[in-house]
């Protein structure tokens, strides 16, 4: 419920109404008859009926208490510094300057030259003239109100200490004083009589200079409402309310009551020396009325109250229901850290009864002694400041049950809006299962990395594994294979047995490739190239067999830009699966399309790979693409179902999309992937795929050192090397390759070595010969091709990484870039 002196909700809105009218108005009534001395062509309006104009003395003394007013009212939003703070007095001066002399004039019956100083005493239209007792000079009743209504707006925040009293503001009395005349006036000039108090002649004053005076003064009571009497009448008091009634009801009586008298005597209704009776007795009729008025209001106003302590009980009870029923702990503290409420879950928390700590400190009680300083020190930091550190926060925190042990509890403490004195209230919660909860969680997730990181480096050591055998394999057949000395069908075995290596190391790159994926550490070595090259170069891997089924393949690539930023080796990996899987699963004698075009539209090249093959149910379009996914069909085709779930990953990290669909079994399906590009021209993009085409040998031969403990596979190499025109020194192991770099460091050129050695690994061995002063230009080889595995030799110094099993035209290939790219650290 508000104070019972607090003001009304609209009280500052009443009050600037207030004051914007008791300025506009006396401003535009004296700016208009000063129009009227100061424009001789107006002046005519003077000579019409009824008209009577201001004398100029009081035009000039309203319109300066009117601006003097307005300045006040400007000046409460600009702070104490502005300009309108002293120019607003000094306006208040001048209308009070102007009715003091002008009052001097009357009690010393004696002329000043005030009068006539700042105009003419009268033009040949002026009728009120006639009615001065001077030329030139207004009323004794107007200057008194002037005078006093100037002094209240030059002090407007003066203070006077009347003897035992506090200070009182002296401009309310002294507005109420100057409205006195004004007011009487305006009752006379409504009740038609020219002596209507019997005392001053009231009616001296205008009707237009009464009303100017009156809402001036009404103004300066308004511009301070929070001052008697404006606060008294505007506060939600029952003493508020009854001053709201009785004074603009006395008031209207009054004038009513006046208004009656005078029209009965000019109807001759009311004979002389009847009215006063008239007033007393018609007065005391409307003074009855106001009262019964007056008391059913209060009754209503009682009645109001009554309802609104029962609804604050009951909001009080639900409070304390609340309370009882909350798992929280409430409770409520006063500014000297003082317990005053306690509710039951705050009991069982801490063990202490409501009335055990209601009026205790709750320092002493819950905090913890090391943390007690703190506690105190914040409270004191925001009673003197009013900014508390911790306040509106959920903190984790220990605390104090009853028993002396210690437990986290999560606390949270806000200050209790509008309570006087400050009062602050806590939330406080035991979170000791949430923290053994998190604590389980956390365990949980670390045995969870621990887990896939387990799995990660066993599929690595797998890799490798398997991969070092098939090295001296592949390296053999991809040789021989090409070896025209060879018979035909030797050839032919050696290539079915190069590709069908090619195929098992795919297998092995689709695993480690899965775990980059699932690690988001899918990386892309994106450079300028043509992805028309690249479906071409996919498409040579496996036409063998597709030719061995007899597959009717065409392949129309239409799209007129072809070239865009991305790694090439991963796109190709994308098509060669997508190829793959069409001659997999397409029946001899099938056909394959392959088309690309351009979308305008979407600024990407579009590629289709549509074939007659077993097809799939349309509901199972996105589950294609989920890791050992695949269909579950009489003949199994084999592979692990990686391919289409990596070539996902791949297209979206190139920003594409990759979609399938089918009619249903049987009915061939359709992959389409949609590739963002650059509009250019393909000259650019053909050659930077040459660049990446293998380079021919270049002519220069190296004395290289192998260092591979796979016996068959140094074995291997050493001879195709040989046989390329390269020295070879092979050997085994760390020691043994330190041994032959010193006997032979100046004539060595490159190192070839594997990553894993009985007796170490190829970068302690790049180190160890870095730290004896032998640089060599490196290139590791290795099973082990993950991100951070090609990271630690780049960081070892070797310029090139291998992943097994390494085809020889890949490591000529290597060993020519080294020379022509000047990484060579001792070019021939």
């Amino acid at each position: 419920m508000p104070a019972v002196d607090s003001p009304l909700p609209l009280a500052e809105r009443i009050c600037n109404g207030v004051v914007i009218t008791a300025t506009l108005v006396p401003v535009a009534v004296a700016g208009s008859n000063l129009a009227l001395w100061c424009i001789p062509a107006l002046q005519f309006i003077a000579g019409w009926p009824g008209m009577m104009v201001m004398r100029v003395n009081t035009c000039v003394a309203i319109l300066s208490a009117a601006f003097s007013l307005l300045l006040w009212h400007l000046a409460k939003s600009r702070g104490p510094a502005c300009w309108q703070r002293w120019m607003a007095p000094f306006c208040g001066a001048v209308a009070a300057a102007i009715g003091c002399l002008t009052s001097l004039e009357y009690l010393m019956h004696s002329d000043l030259g005030i009068d006539t100083l700042l105009g003419p005493a009268t033009f040949p239209q002026d009728h009120a003239n006639a009615f001065v007792s001077a030329p030139g000079r207004m009323s004794l009743n107007a200057s008194l109100s002037l005078f006093f209504l100037g002094l209240a707006l030059w002090g407007l925040d003066w203070k006077v200490r009347i003897f035992n009293f506090r200070g009182i503001f002296t401009a309310p009395i002294l507005a109420v004083t100057s409205a006195l005349p004004a007011f009487f006036a305006l009752v006379g000039y409504v009740s038609g009589t020219g002596n209507f108090t019997g005392l001053l002649k009231s009616t001296n004053i205008l009707l237009h200079t009464a009303l100017s005076l009156m809402l001036v003064a009404l103004g300066v009571m308004a511009i301070r409402n929070d001052r008697h009497p404006v606060r008294r009448i505007l506060s939600q008091s029952a003493g508020g309310m009854l001053l709201r009634w009785m004074l603009p009801g006395s008031t209207a009586s009054l004038i009513i009551l006046a208004w009656m008298v005078g029209r009965g005597r000019g109807s001759g209704l009311i004979a002389p020396g009847e009215g006063r009776a008239l007033m007393l007795f018609g007065g005391l009729i409307l003074f009855y009325t106001l009262i019964i008025a007056v008391s059913r209001a209060v009754d209503d106003e009682e009645t109001k109250a009554r309802l609104a302590k029962s609804a604050l009980r009951d909001e009080e009870q639900r409070s304390q229901s609340i309370l009882k029923t909350s798992l929280d702990g409430v409770l409520l503290m006063d500014v000297e850290g003082r317990i005053v409420d306690w509710n039951l879950a705050a009991e069982q928390i801490f063990g202490w009864k409501r009335e055990e700590m209601l009026g205790r400190v709750l320092a002493d009680y819950i905090i913890p002694e090391r943390m007690r300083a703190s506690h105190t020190h914040a409270l004191q930091t925001y009673l003197e400041t009013g900014v508390g550190p911790i306040l509106g926060q959920r903190l984790e925190l220990p605390a104090l049950r009853r028993d002396g042990s210690e437990f986290p509890a999560e606390l949270s403490i806000n200050a209790v809006v509008d309570a006087v004195p400050p009062m602050f209230v806590g939330f406080i919660r035991d979170i000791t299962a949430r923290q053994k909860a998190n604590q389980a969680l956390r365990e949980a997730k670390d045995e969870a990395e621990k887990a896939s990181q387990a799995k990660d480096d066993f599929l690595a050591a797998l890799s490798h594994e398997l991969r070092t055998p098939l090295t001296p394999v592949l390296l053999s057949s991809s040789v021989m294979s090409k070896d025209m000395r060879l018979p035909e069908d030797v050839r032919h075995a050696l290539g079915m047995i190069e590709r069908h290596v090619s195929l098992e190391a795919r297998l092995i790159d689709d695993l480690l490739d899965l775990t980059r994926i699932s690690r988001g550490k899918l990386l892309l070595r994106t450079e300028l190239c043509d992805v028309h090259s690249l479906i071409h170069h996919a498409w040579e891997i496996i036409k063998d067999d597709a030719k061995s089924k007899n597959l009717d393949v065409q392949i129309d690539l239409q799209a007129s830009h072809s070239r865009l930023a991305g790694d090439p080796a991963r796109i190709q990996q994308v098509f060669w699966n997508l190829l793959k899987n069409a001659v997999k699963f397409t029946p001899p004698a099938g056909s394959i399309q392959l088309t690309s075009h351009h979308d305008a539209a979407t600024m990407t090249l579009v590629v289709e790979v549509k074939d007659t093959g077993i097809g799939f149910e349309p509901s199972l379009a996105q589950q294609l693409f989920l890791p050992f996914e695949q269909e579950k069909m009489e003949v199994q085709f084999g592979g692990l179902g990686l391919g289409l779930a990596i070539a996902r990953a791949i297209v979206e990290l190139h920003g594409g999309s990759i979609a399938a669909s089918s009619a249903g079994p049987g009915k061939g399906a359709l992959f389409t992937v949609a590739l963002p590009c650059e509009a250019a021209t393909q000259k650019d993009a053909i050659a930077s795929v040459k660049k990446r085409e293998i380079q021919q040998p270049s002519g220069q031969f190296f004395h290289i050192l192998l260092v591979e403990d796979h016996e068959p596979t140094r074995q291997v190499l050493a001879r195709l090397l040989n046989r390329a025109g390269h020295q070879v020194t092979a050997v085994g192991s760390i020691a043994e390759a330190l041994v032959a770099a010193e006997l032979e460091s100046t004539r060595l050129d490159m190192l070839v070595s594997d990553v894993g050695l009985p007796d170490g690994s190829g970068m302690d061995l790049m180190r160890n010969l870095r730290s004896r002063e032998i640089t060599l230009t490196g290139i590791a080889l290795s099973g082990y091709g993950m991100e951070e595995d090609l990271q630690r030799t780049r960081d070892a110094g070797f310029a090139r990484h291998l992943v097994k099993p390494v085809k020889f035209d890949q490591l000529l290939q290597a060993i020519n870039e080294l020379h022509t790219s000047g990484e060579m650290q001792n070019p021939i």
